[in-house]
């Protein structure tokens, strides 16, 4: 939903008949500025993650130029998957025969949803929990539910395995990488890791971190 309509519907309400018509271009403003934030984190993300995703497909051979666009017939996936874990993605019925994942090659919306459906069964497999991810929202190219999938399988595939001083079996793959960025900040006075929002904003973790690494 765009600010032009937020701020109708609270132009609508009893929020927007209380409020002064001087009052509009600030609220309208606010809500744009909201827009603009939220978009700038989504670019950053997709950016990071497209880089990601390349740097384990060129194992494979493959690329992804656009996240959204080039994961929804599934293959790109597949093959993430694939690169990642060592294995490949069978069907139920070839796992008897041992035989290499035969893909829906068609380019109908069957095809795609078959092979993204192969992907998330196979991550549903390896334990990894899929909040509110079905085969059509990565088929139809969903940004938000295609960057939530591409961080649920970076927290699965890489931040799982990151080994932390004072760590317990029982913690998440996010709890332990929020204790490895509070072991990154101990030593630099003033600075602290609570969360992975606030703590990070004035660069200074991140100035942390690289210099526990120079």
């Amino acid at each position: 939903m765009s600010a032009q309509q937020r701020y109708r519907n609270l132009s609508s309400g009893s929020f927007g008949r209380d409020r002064a018509p001087s009052d509009d271009a600030y609220y309208l403003g606010m809500l744009k500025a909201t827009d603009e934030r939220r978009d700038e984190r989504d670019r950053v993300q997709k950016k990071t993650f497209t880089k990601w995703v390349n740097k384990h497909l060129i194992k494979s051979q493959r690329h992804v130029t656009d996240l959204y666009e080039d994961l929804r017939d599934g293959h790109n996936l597949i093959s993430l998957l694939e690169v990642l874990s060592g294995d490949t993605l069978p069907r139920e019925r070839d796992v008897v025969r041992n035989l290499r994942l035969p893909r829906e090659k068609g380019r109908m919306r069957f095809h795609k949803l078959q092979n993204v459906q192969i992907a998330l069964d196979f991550l549903k497999h390896r334990q990894v929990k899929l909040v509110n991810i079905r085969n059509d929202d990565i088929a139809d190219g969903n940004p938000k539910l295609t960057l939530g999938l591409i961080w649920t399988i970076i927290l699965h595939f890489q931040i799982s395995d990151i080994q932390v001083n004072g760590q317990s079996d029982d913690m998440t793959a996010k709890e332990k990488l929020l204790l490895w960025s509070q072991r990154m900040a101990e030593g630099f006075q003033g600075i602290r890791c609570d969360n992975f929002t606030t703590s990070w904003r004035d660069g200074k973790l991140f100035n942390a971190v690289i210099h526990k690494h120079q």
